[in-house]
């Protein structure tokens, strides 16, 4: 109790020994301070407690700084401390040790005893924190091994508790000690209700006999399996395949059994399937009309129906049993076992065809077809075939041949005479579009030929009238260049006219011929551009595209009144397949000519393309506009649309493919004025006498020395005795050499020459030819001035 009212009532002298022995090792040095620090602490209390000790030395009352030191830092500390209390105790007693008196006798004495005392302090004390300190890590090794044996406990627990087989631990009675949970679900109870249940209470009846037999062998030292329902408080049966061990005590006596469970209720209700598939296999192929087999890996028959045992006679073994290839027919016999073996080499469907014997001898034709049977990793493990009689149907296939072969010989009688019928037909169309055709030209030339033939008339009955002869002359002239337009129109529409395609930016054509434009559609009616940004890069023939152009807008001119609007737009259009007949899918560049006039009604749109098709007053068009138009764009590899209604106007979109990579815009060149060509000799080769005699004098005219020709062989003459700086020849000659090899073999033998080429219509061979040809051409009917700047002007200048 004094030691407790000592140190405090909160202090616990046995806790507090074990703390200071629980403290960490310390250095050398601070062993040493502790040491110090204890010894002058209880040096300072025996100064203070010096009264009641008077002369006698004291030094026991310094052992608790020692015992403490030990505890606390071992017995570095506690030998420092002894020794310092000893320095300490003489010093603070002023006594010697060399002294006789009685005072210093007792200090000797005292002093022995403190030496002794202490350094047994020392001992024990080192000795009880190094028991400590043991003590201590064995307890913390005790708790740890118990914290990892409940761990691993609670793992196993865990593993038990989420396996997927069911495990439960059964009593000798029968009754349930413990168990996972997927016991308790396989036996369709909760976890809480399986401990103290009895097995043979949830174990079907039929099942608890072979479950005993189990037992049996789990007590012989063995392990017990055996396949058994259990039933659910709902009716519900589980299959579960359970194996049984004994569990022994450790004197090796029998106290219960464990049991694994896995359920296989889905296998056994697929073997339930399969046995009732094969069952209905079997009476579906046994009522089958048809033969059917299974066959095994080796070939030999697994199985056959009953129409198969009916067609090889005998019993059922027999029939399956039995070698199939003594049925094959002698001639097909051969053939059938080569097909069969490469088909089953395949392991693939395979079918044939071939005369069997039946069981009363008759041989009639089956055909066969087999599938193979696999295994579940995809191997071949048979086949499955089929076979039905085909004898009828062949029989009647042969007939049929024969009825084809008369019916063939019918049909080509009546295709010939339907032949026969549509050329007919045909030529009845072609000759109403002859007539149609020369009725509309005929008209229209007529017209024209009526201004040409007057007006020459009275010129050439009035010589001494200028005036007059000058009016009538430019009539005629331009009566002429209107039938030049008619047969321009009408070679595009037939796709007879050369066309001279070049990289073009539509836009720039089109913002140049806008004052023209402008007067064709007049001051009532507004014409609006919507320009694609960009340009608009073509390859086409820019004549006729203004052509077309202008054509375009003359007939929207015509479809609305005044106040109304035209249109005339360029941008990029991307085509699908099959959005405009007869145009690829692809990227185009459309140019869309639109108006607010009348609009048309579906037959009038059927029909607006057709040539000399119109519906205006006779005499007022021609019909050739839209087909020009149309020729256009089919002959650019195009094409044309119109989308109208009756009242909503009318809007036409031409096609054109856009220019192609790597090909350049050439910029504008101005024309060269036409050079003197006085005293430069030309060669005119033409078949033609009027049309030689007119170009004659133009050719004079514009100052050349001309010499003619009308075959390509005479001007091969006239080449070789003469020379030349122009030659001006037509394309289509009699004498069996075309222009086109006219002018390739002069550009071979004279090529300083210039070679210049004209024609009113080549046709297709020649406008091929006529493409990438080098020379510049020139299209009939031409006028002076046109033969005066290609021929006078720079080699490069053409004229389309």
């Amino acid at each position: 109790m004094a030691s407790r009212k000592l140190f405090g009532r909160a202090f616990d002298i046995d806790a507090g020994v074990t703390r200071l022995a629980r403290l960490p090792a310390l250095a050398w040095w601070q062993s040493v301070l502790i040491g110090m620090v204890c010894a002058a602490v209880m040096l300072a209390v025996r100064q203070t407690l010096s009264l009641l000790y008077g002369d006698i030395p004291g030094f026991m009352i310094l052992l608790p700084a020692v015992i403490i030191a030990s505890l606390a830092a071992g017995r570095v500390a506690g030998l420092t401390t002894v020794a310092a209390s000893l320095i300490g105790g003489w010093l603070i007693l002023g006594v010697t040790l060399s002294g006789q008196n009685m005072a210093d006798q007792l200090a000797k004495v005292t002093t022995l005893n403190f030496i002794v005392v202490g350094l047994f302090c020392v001992i024990v004390a080192a000795a009880l924190r190094k028991i400590v300190k043991r003590l201590d890590a064995s307890v913390i090794e005790l708790q740890a091994s118990e914290s990892r044996a409940t761990e691993t406990e609670s793992q196993l627990h865990a593993m038990v508790d989420q396996a997927a087989a069911g495990i439960v631990r059964v009593g000798l009675d029968g009754r349930v000690v413990s168990g996972n949970a997927r016991f308790a679900q396989i036996i369709g109870r909760t976890p809480d209700q399986i401990v103290g249940i009895k097995t043979s209470d949830v174990t079907h009846p039929e099942d608890i006999a072979p479950t005993q037999d189990a037992l049996q062998a789990a007590l012989a030292g063995g392990e017990g399996h055996v396949e058994k329902r259990y039933i659910h408080p709902d009716g519900t049966v589980v299959w579960a395949f359970t194996s049984l061990r004994a569990l022994t005590s450790g004197s090796g006596e029998v106290v219960g059994f464990v049991a694994v469970l896995v359920d296989i209720t889905a296998a056994k209700s697929a073997e339930a399937a399969l046995r009732e598939s094969e069952s209905r296999f079997r009476d579906i192929a046994d009522t089958a009309p048809v033969l059917i087999w299974v066959t095994a890996q080796d070939r030999t028959r697994a199985f056959v129906n009953q129409a198969y045992v009916a067609y090889h006679g005998g019993s059922y073994e027999n029939a399956r049993t039995g070698d199939w290839r003594d049925m094959i027919h002698p001639e097909d016999q051969a053939m059938i076992l080569e097909q069969s073996i490469a088909g089953e080499a395949t392991g693939r469907p395979f079918a044939m065809e071939a005369r069997y014997r039946r069981t009363d001898g008759a041989y009639r034709w089956l055909r066969s077809f087999s599938r193979p049977r696999l295994s579940a990793d995809g191997e071949v493990i048979g086949f499955v075939g089929v076979a039905f009689d085909v004898t009828e149907a062949r029989q009647a296939g042969d007939d049929l041949k024969r009825i084809n072969e008369l019916l063939e010989d019918r049909v080509n009688q009546a295709l010939a005479e339907k032949a026969r019928a549509e050329a007919d037909l045909m030529h009845a169309q072609r000759m109403e579009a002859i007539g149609r055709l020369t009725g509309g030209v005929a008209h229209d030339f007529n017209n024209l030929l009526t201004v040409v033939i007057g007006a020459l008339d009275i010129i050439l009955r009035s010589p001494d009238d200028a005036a007059k002869r000058k009016k009538l002359g430019e009539a005629a002239l331009s009566a002429a260049r209107r039938g030049e337009g008619l047969t321009h129109q009408l070679l595009a529409f037939s796709r007879r006219q050369t066309l001279r395609p070049q990289p073009v930016d539509l836009n720039a054509h089109i913002l140049e011929g806008e004052p023209l434009l402008k007067r064709a559609v007049g001051e009532a009616v507004e014409l609006r551009l919507r320009l694609r940004r960009g340009g608009a890069a073509v390859h086409v023939d820019i004549a006729q595209f203004e052509a077309a152009l202008l054509n375009l807008v003359v007939n929207a001119r015509h479809a609305v009144k005044d106040g109304g609007h035209i249109g005339i737009q360029t941008q990029s259009c991307e085509v699908e397949a099959g959005d405009v007949t007869d145009l690829p899918a692809g990227q185009y560049i459309c140019v869309t000519v639109s108006d607010d006039g009348s609009g048309m009604d579906a037959d009038v749109m059927a029909r607006v393309f057709e040539p000399f098709f119109t519906t205006k007053a006779v005499g007022k068009g021609t019909g050739l506009g839209l087909s020009q138009v149309y020729g256009f764009a089919r002959q650019s590899g195009g094409a044309a649309h119109i989308r109208s209604k009756p009242g909503r106007g009318t809007q036409i979109r031409l096609y054109l493919p856009p220019l192609a990579d790597g090909m350049a815009i050439a910029e504008p060149e101005t024309i060269a004025a036409a050079t003197s060509v006085s005293n430069r000799r030309l060669l005119l080769v033409e078949d033609d006498a009027s049309v030689a005699a007119v170009a004659l004098e133009l050719l004079q005219d514009t100052g050349f020395e001309v010499r003619t020709a009308e075959t390509a062989p005479q001007a091969l003459k006239l080449l070789a005795d003469e020379a030349f700086d122009v030659m001006l020849s037509d394309i289509v000659m009699p004498g069996g050499m075309t222009g086109i090899e006219l002018a390739q073999q002069v550009t071979r033998d004279y090529p300083s020459m210039k070679v210049v080429l004209t024609s009113g219509y080549a046709g297709d061979d020649v406008d091929e030819a006529l493409r990438d040809a080098p020379w510049p051409f020139l299209r009939k009917p031409y006028s002076g001035d046109e033969l005066a700047r290609i021929l006078g002007g720079s080699d490069d200048a053409t004229q389309s």
